[in-house]
């Protein structure tokens, strides 16, 4: 005979921080603001030893997912190519987030340091490296990895890290004087306050572009030490929905903040990216939710 599930519900309790109420019914277990908290699942094999492409991640997110404010961050989960819901902030269940202008700061996930993530059993760090995407095949020693680690703008001789993933144009746009002054452009203000990303595609588009400093913008990967230890890739491709073209992007109404990134994972152990490439690119649209393996 099948025994029937039994539903309890516990007293209140006082204690020392407050009186905290909790119902547990058949292993489900809900907060004061009616979240579902789910069993977390182990990442599949095959995750590893693969390029992941991530389209327009924050646009069409999932209930629960969806930052509060333009201040809030996205939580990502590169092990498992998903973004998280914003209740487990405080949880190993998200490797990076992207949060600050335009979310183009990358943070690290790791429970010993203060901000997101703190009281969890994550050990991410995060490095940046001078370097195409494509040309960074070792992992970085562990002195580079900062913990929890924060990615932002590139030192334009004002402000931002040693070593950022992007660059932001403020009111004008460096990057775009390169094409001289014939280029056609749209309405003033259109290429104020960009944020590109310094990638492979930035430095092919714009060959004769210098940041503000004067000096040739130089390529930039970063590399994730993941909330369980393994190790990530990553190239920041594009902060605007749909266009991953530099020479298309632009600011204007109809079109979106969204971000667009590569990477590969492994396993901590391994050391090396791309050495063995197991399976074929996954793509991952965020926009239309799908995900489709490369022919």
């Amino acid at each position: 005979m099948k025994t029937p599930c039994i539903k309890s519900k516990i007293k209140p309790l006082i204690v020392l921080f407050g009186m905290i109420l909790t119902l547990v019914s058949c292993g489900e277990v809900y907060d004061l603001n009616g979240f579902d908290w789910e069993p977390d699942t182990p990442p599949s094999d095959s995750v590893f030893n693969r390029e992941i492409q991530v389209l327009n991640l924050g646009d069409n997110m999932p209930k629960g997912h969806k930052p509060v404010d333009a201040q809030d961050p996205i939580f990502f989960s590169l092990e498992k190519f998903s973004s998280v819901a914003t209740a487990y902030r405080s949880t190993e269940r998200w490797d990076i987030t992207f949060s600050g202008t335009a979310r183009s700061a990358v943070i690290a996930n790791n429970g010993s340091q203060s901000g997101f993530g703190y009281g969890s059993s994550g050990i991410g760090g995060i490095a940046v490296l001078e370097g195409f995407y494509d040309d960074i095949t070792e992992v970085p020693e562990d002195h580079l990895f900062k913990q929890p680690g924060y990615a932002g703008l590139d030192d334009q001789g004002h402000f931002g890290e040693p070593l950022g993933h992007v660059v932001y144009t403020f009111f004008g746009n460096f990057i775009r004087e390169s094409l001289g002054p014939n280029q056609q452009e749209p309405p003033l203000g259109s290429y104020w306050h960009m944020v590109y990303g310094l990638n492979k595609d930035l430095i092919k588009a714009f060959p004769h572009a210098k940041s503000l400093d004067g000096k040739p913008l130089k390529p930039r990967t970063i590399v994730i030490k993941t909330a369980a230890g393994n190790y990530a890739k990553i190239e920041i491709q594009s902060f605007y929905k749909d266009i991953m073209d530099p020479l298309k992007m632009m600011r204007h109404p109809d079109i979106t903040s969204a971000i667009s990134f590569r990477y590969m994972v492994i396993k901590a152990h391994e050391k090396r990216f791309g050495f063995i490439e197991r399976n074929k690119k996954l793509t991952v649209n965020m926009s239309s939710r799908r995900i489709t393996v490369s022919n």
